[in-house]
């Protein structure tokens, strides 16, 4: 038996020991600083990248201008480990959607409302390296069973049986994993493991190919996004190089790392200035991957992806499928969608919309005819008093139990994902189980004659259920109706900063003339794509964003563009 390494004498066991080192290793270097240069592993930049300017000179109308007065501190730089869709995403890029198909990296604990920020603050479990490994492994299985869409990256893959071929392999497939080129120890150490595979497998060519590509799936250089910049000279700021910009710029508008293109972009230091960034980002979200980055975004903040596991009664609705719950997912998407990429409107229209997107098992829910197609844009039932996706199925049916609605969670969504506001956690021991109102009593009357009586409960509850209350008229899965219990339905609420309302669709309309609506949208896209959740630090930069967005009218286009050049997005501070 032939020894691939001194850390194990077994191929198979070979790139979990190297995965186990090298992330010792990343710890260890997690949060030190970049020397920039890119055949060292530094940032890429080559020290004539152009300053982002914070201090307000627009004296350079290429440089990036749009800090005016503002005093911006980014949040710490370091290592952001890859939420596992973009692993996955990130697979397919380089290695093809047969290989993505193969993909299995550990799962995250639901934390919060992003991936991005659980995998920015959770530490790597034993687990979670086994699984990254068995995945590598997979993949390169997959590869090696199938390796044309390697070959169409790397062509001397087709003649195989020439271990020569590994060094391109490492240089293309390399690059695009590690998002940077490969450093001469980085190759030596992937040639050696390429060449001990191929030893291994009896001088198999394609066996080589397959401890390779699980080797740099399970390099720290791949599982983490390397965010540490150079220096600015201004306090701890520093900026980030050519190729982390290029990271940054295509997780957060295709979920996957950069491809070819854009880091033969950022090594030509074409993502300089304002001009070229915002370019270079509008070329990005022009293409089918950008409405999947923004599906998944919203799928995360609005708990859509929560759809596919929500129970329901099946005896009082017997009609709540996966096939339905799947399409209640799709409705909203869509909906978001048109504004944002087929319109380009005002993203407050997703508040208040008269129309929406059904299919067969939607328009049944709605009691409306069928479409003449798999799915069509039609109005929303007037006479239900629905307006944008707060009356979508989706919403109503994931803040709901399984066989009574939920005003509290349905508030508190409100509060916490739409205004961004934070209400205090229930007191331990504060019974959650669902509300079981007497006979002929509404849900309505049975809550405000429990909430109502202790006034530790009335403060918060009072904030929570009367906007949960404007969704009274609509079942746990979305549909309308006109008796609670028999009894007739008060949807109206009057709620302190909002004002009074009589149903959904005037709290709709509230709520997308609120300020404080737009400049929440703004703070969950920065959550979610920095992985950061903001703090006065951060406040300045985020203004810069919410004038923008509402200079725009709204325009979620505009929005992300800006967040692409605002010093934010652009610089980190010391790592920590």
């Amino acid at each position: 038996m032939k020894t691939l390494s001194s850390c194990s004498r077994h191929a198979p066991a070979l790139p979990l020991c190297m995965l186990a080192l090298s992330l010792s290793a990343a710890g260890c270097r997690n949060g030190g600083e970049g020397d920039g240069d890119p055949t060292e592993g530094g940032t890429g930049t080559d020290g004539d990248t152009e300053a982002v300017d914070v201090t307000g000179d627009d004296s350079d109308t290429e440089g990036t201008d749009s800090a005016g007065d503002a005093e911006v501190i980014p949040p710490p730089g370091g290592m952001r480990r890859l939420t596992p869709s973009q692993y996955v995403g990130s697979v397919e890029i380089i290695l093809g959607d047969v290989a993505a198909a193969a993909a299995a990296p550990p799962p995250l604990p639901q934390l919060g409302h992003f991936d991005t920020t659980t995998a920015n603050n959770e530490p790597l479990t034993p687990t979670d390296i086994e699984r990254y490994e068995s995945s590598a492994m997979a993949i390169g299985t997959a590869v090696m069973s199938n390796s044309a869409q390697l070959n169409a990256k790397v062509p001397c893959v087709a003649a195989g049986q020439d271990p020569g071929c590994y060094e391109e392999v490492v240089s293309v497939i390399g690059r695009l994993a590690f998002r940077r080129p490969v450093t001469d120890a980085e190759r030596t150490q992937l040639l050696d493991i390429a060449n001990a595979g191929y030893e291994w497998g009896g001088n198999d060519f394609l066996t080589g190919i397959k401890y390779l590509v699980a080797a740099i799936l399970q390099s720290p250089n791949f599982l983490y996004v390397v965010e540490v910049g150079e220096p600015t000279g201004v306090g701890d700021q520093r900026q980030l190089g050519d190729y982390e910009l290029a990271s940054r710029l295509s997780f957060f508008l295709l979920g996957h790392t950069p491809d070819t293109a854009l880091l033969d972009a950022a090594e030509g230091g074409q993502l300089r200035t304002d001009d070229q960034i915002r370019s270079t980002a509008l070329e990005m979200l022009s293409r089918p991957k950008a409405r999947e980055r923004l599906s998944e975004f919203y799928d995360e903040l609005y708990r859509l992806r929560d759809l596919a596991n929500k129970g329901k009664d099946a005896a009082m609705f017997p009609t709540f499928t996966p096939e339905l719950a799947a399409a209640m997912r799709q409705e909203t998407l869509l909906l978001i969608q048109n504004v944002v990429f087929e319109e380009e409107s005002s993203f407050m229209g997703i508040f208040d919309a008269n129309y929406t997107f059904v299919n067969d098992d939607l328009a049944q829910l709605y009691g409306i005819s069928p479409p003449a197609f798999p799915w069509q844009l039609v109005p929303l039932p007037v006479d239900q008093g629905r307006a944008g996706f707060l009356t979508h199925p989706a919403f109503l049916t994931v803040f709901s139990h399984p066989n009574i609605n939920s005003p509290t969670r349905r508030g508190l969504f409100v509060q916490e994902v739409l205004l961004c506001t934070d209400i205090q956690p229930p007191p331990p021991g504060v019974n959650a189980m669902p509300p079981s109102p007497a006979e002929g009593q509404t849900l309505r009357e049975w809550m405000e004659s429990q909430h109502n009586v202790e006034p530790g409960c009335a403060t918060c509850h009072g904030q929570m259920d009367p906007l949960g209350f404007a969704f009274e008229r609509f079942s746990p899965i979305g549909g309308f109706r006109q008796l609670d219990n028999g009894q007739p339905i008060d949807s109206s609420g009057d709620v302190g900063g909002l004002g009074s309302f009589g149903g959904a669709n005037e709290l709709a309309s509230i709520l997308r003339n609120d300020p404080r609506t737009p400049n929440c949208v703004v703070r969950n896209l920065y959550r979610s794509t920095l992985g950061h959740d903001e703090g006065l630090d951060q406040a300045d930069g985020l203004a810069l964003l919410e004038q923008a967005f509402t200079d725009s009218d709204f325009n979620y286009k505009v929005l992300m563009v800006e967040l692409t050049v605002n010093p934010l997005f652009r610089l980190v501070d010391a790592p920590k």
